[in-house]
């Protein structure tokens, strides 16, 4: 007897419910795994970049000009300092396979010291030329940054490479380069590693799904273990790192006899580190949003001048670093209280904020400014920067997109950070409005619904 339509649809609906959740979960791991892969590829780049900064730093510069780049060096006292400092470095650092000081003349790279012994395979002596240098490897002389490489071959293997430069303060130009050298393997690993730990977690509710079709059973044991580790990840990930940018800022601030070049190398671990705590907080946001997890946020009453005041202060480092000013305009209240949960309303406006001296030019401000209209708290953030070109305005609040001037000024960044500031924001009931014009700035307003009357100043 042939069964009703209606009758198969309903035999075959869970089954069908079951394909799409799990093609839902597949493609959530495949996600995690690749920003797990850009987060462990920036976080290991800027690692290289930065001890490579470390290391040209402490090289000795007089040390260097006594060289005469032959194998003569070899006897000479200055040279055997330069090798033994290396070679310490190399001992603490047991993830560095070379580290060498490389010159240039006429366009032509050698090798001042590396770290190896002689009589070794990979040894090379003192003014041995090194022609397969490549443009990235050049362009440190040319006075670039200083920049990562690879993973690349060259005659000693398959590396990932960071150069630094060893610069000359009194001829102000810049005398050799600091190039280290990890091997390719160990990135490829670590990077394999990170990136199957969110697929691995991804398998877990995919075994379940395909041993019965409980799907509300296993979707609460899935977002039991997601939270789990969404906790975990933010102890473990969040509060570190945020103590590492307090200690540097703090550091920055005393400026207990720094010199220019210490400076230098606290503002780049300050930007690195940095840089790394705003893809943590975007992945894990990101983990809890995709997961519709309402509960995750609070329901206190929140003043958002107090947070706006402290998003400020937070950030005066790096505006002063561009010459910049976070400016309240006239017109705050005492007070501006809302009903939600202050650590996401905090960090949903210091990517507000943060965006704005980003993008804006040096010696400009960034302005703060207060409206109350139809019991309703308006905060607007402006900046005079580089803007949003008109077409691409709706896409940016969207997810996982970035304007095209925005990455051609930076090119680092996920393209999560505004569109998980709207999602908190109209979470909260509020809605979120962009105002820009290319090349002339851009305005964010974020409006609240009012949960106390406002007190404003006397």
């Amino acid at each position: 007897m042939k069964l009703p339509s209606a009758s198969w649809a309903n035999l075959h609906r869970p089954k069908r419910l079951t394909t799409v959740v799990m093609m839902l979960i597949i493609w959530a791991g495949s996600v995690g795994g690749l920003f797990a892969a850009i987060s462990t590829d920036v976080a290991a780049k800027n690692s290289m970049r930065s001890r490579a900064t470390t290391i040209a730093a402490t090289i000795s510069l007089n040390d260097l000009k006594s060289l005469k780049n032959n194998e003569s060096d070899l006897n000479s006292q200055e040279y055997r300092n330069l090798k033994s400092s290396l070679q310490r470095i190399i001992s603490d650092n047991q993830d560095l396979r070379f580290i060498r000081i490389v010159g240039i003349k006429n366009n032509r790279p050698f090798f001042y010291v590396d770290s190896e012994n002689p009589y070794t395979r990979d040894y090379v002596s003192p003014g041995y030329p090194y022609p397969e240098a490549s443009q990235k490897f050049r362009g440190v002389f040319n006075g670039e940054d200083p920049m990562v490489e690879g993973p690349h071959r060259d005659r000693w293997g398959m590396w990932l490479s960071a150069y630094a430069p060893v610069v000359d303060p009194g001829a102000n130009e810049i005398y050799a380069m600091v190039a280290i050298h990890t091997p390719a393997f160990n990135y490829y690993g670590q990077l394999l590693l990170y990136t199957l730990i969110p697929l691995l977690l991804t398998a877990i509710p995919l075994v379940g799904l395909m041993r019965d079709r409980k799907l509300e059973t296993k979707e609460r044991e899935i977002a039991g273990l997601k939270s789990q580790f969404v906790s975990i990840a933010s102890h473990e990930l969040r509060s570190p790192i945020t103590g590492m940018l307090w200690a540097i800022q703090s550091m920055l601030k005393n400026d207990t006899g720094l010199n220019k070049e210490q400076k230098s190398l606290l503002n780049d671990m300050y930007n690195s580190t940095a840089s790394s705590l705003a893809t943590v907080n975007e992945i894990l946001d990101l983990s809890v949003f995709e997961r519709s997890q309402k509960a995750h946020l609070q329901h206190d009453t929140v003043d958002m001048v107090t947070v706006l005041k402290e998003v400020a202060k937070t950030l005066k480092l790096g505006a002063e670093e561009k010459k910049l000013t976070i400016a309240f305009e006239d017109g705050w209240p005492q007070n501006a209280f809302v009903s939600g949960d202050v650590a996401a309303l905090k960090r949903s406006m210091m990517n507000i904020v943060s965006n704005a001296i980003k993008y804006s030019p040096a010696g400009s401000d960034v302005e703060l400014s207060y409206t109350y209209k139809s019991l309703t708290h308006r905060f607007s953030v402006k900046d005079h920067g580089i803007g949003i070109p008109k077409p691409e305005q709706d896409k940016v609040m969207q997810g996982y997109y970035r304007a095209t001037n925005a990455v051609k000024q930076q090119a680092n960044g996920t393209g999560l950070g505004l569109w998980i500031t709207r999602l908190v924001i109209e979470e909260h009931g509020g809605t979120i409005r962009l105002k820009s014009i290319e090349n002339q700035g851009t305005t964010i307003t974020v409006a609240m619904p009012a949960f106390h009357q406002i007190v404003t100043k006397t």
